[in-house]
């Protein structure tokens, strides 16, 4: 199963690609049906555990670099200078500040003022009456903010690539969803125990006062965050390393037939069972048949045996 949105995709993107080297690009569905590595990016500490096939690799994470970049000087002074703690606010690139009512502006200035962390908030204009714990950035290094043992939360949207950063460096969360696949991963987040989900709505302050509270006074989120953390690192190899040698490994081994499933060579009335529902449908036929001769052939001994009775009485 397929969304149309990645055969646009194929078309806007690689097409033009196999194009450019004079080749004809084929119909997505073939290029699909003869996919010989599938890399997923996802990892059990994200989901739940799948029975995948064997040319499905899950590389979660491999977009986050092995080693953690230094903060700026400035932003390094503003995180070893909060005595109680940092929290992290972004609601990444989709959702632009001049899209967020200036109710709920206010409204969260104010709900951070009011607290004892320092709050660092990615935020794409200037806002009036900022307290002095607050900081607002257009642009703010989200890995190398997480990666600092300042960082105490993380409120973000949801998205894929940063629930997955909060569990690389084992940062718990509160999540405000928006739309997209971020309320799938919030309501896995929240199932397994590291995330709090708030709403995006007018009383948004309030629910998240809620939850800032829950978050930094029960140790449990942190404590399930880094049991998380602790499965997402233990690989044999890092992701990107990963997702290097298995494409290098269908280059040298001419497409890797071996990864691919048996069941793409079973024929479609198989994959249906349909063969399985005619079986079904002829042992019934031949059951009813069978009954149906054996009435006819009972019937009249029943018949008779009816009648003999009604004379004897």
């Amino acid at each position: 199963v397929y969304e149309p949105t990645e055969e646009a995709e194929y078309q806007r993107l690689i097409v033009p690609q196999i194009q450019k080297r004079g080749r004809q690009a084929p119909p997505y569905n073939e290029v699909r049906y003869n996919a010989t590595l599938v890399l997923g990016n996802s990892h059990v500490s994200t989901g739940v555990p799948l029975g995948l096939p064997q040319n499905y690799k899950s590389i979660g994470g491999y977009h986050i670099e092995e080693e953690v970049k230094p903060l700026p000087e400035d932003l390094e002074k503003i995180m070893m200078n909060s005595k109680n703690g940092v929290i992290y606010f972004s609601m990444g690139s989709n959702l632009k500040g001049k899209d967020w009512p200036e109710q709920i502006k206010r409204d969260l200035l104010k709900l951070f003022g009011e607290l004892k962390q320092t709050v660092i908030w990615k935020f794409e204009e200037e806002l009036p009456n900022v307290p002095k714990n607050v900081h607002i950035m257009k642009w703010a290094p989200q890995p190398s903010i997480l990666a600092h043992p300042k960082c105490v939360l993380f409120i973000t949207h949801g998205g894929l690539l940063s629930t997955t950063e909060t569990i690389h460096y084992g940062v718990p969360t509160i999540a405000i969803p928006v739309f997209g696949d971020q309320f799938i991963n919030v309501k896995k987040a929240v199932a397994r125990g590291f995330a709090l989900e708030v709403k995006l709505s007018y009383s948004i302050a309030a629910d998240l006062k809620l939850a800032i509270q829950e978050m930094l006074n029960n140790p449990k989120y942190r404590q399930r965050v880094k049991e998380l953390s602790y499965i997402y690192h233990d690989r044999p190899v890092k992701p990107g390393a990963e997702l290097r040698h298995w494409v290098q490994h269908v280059v040298n081994t001419r497409g890797a037939p071996h990864l691919r499933s048996p069941a793409l060579a079973v024929p479609l009335y198989q994959r249906l069972y349909l063969d399985l529902a005619a079986l079904l449908l002829v042992v019934y036929l031949a059951h009813k048949l069978m009954l149906r001769k054996l009435y006819h052939r009972i019937r009249p001994k029943m018949i008779v045996n009816s009648k003999k009775k009604d004379k004897k009485n």
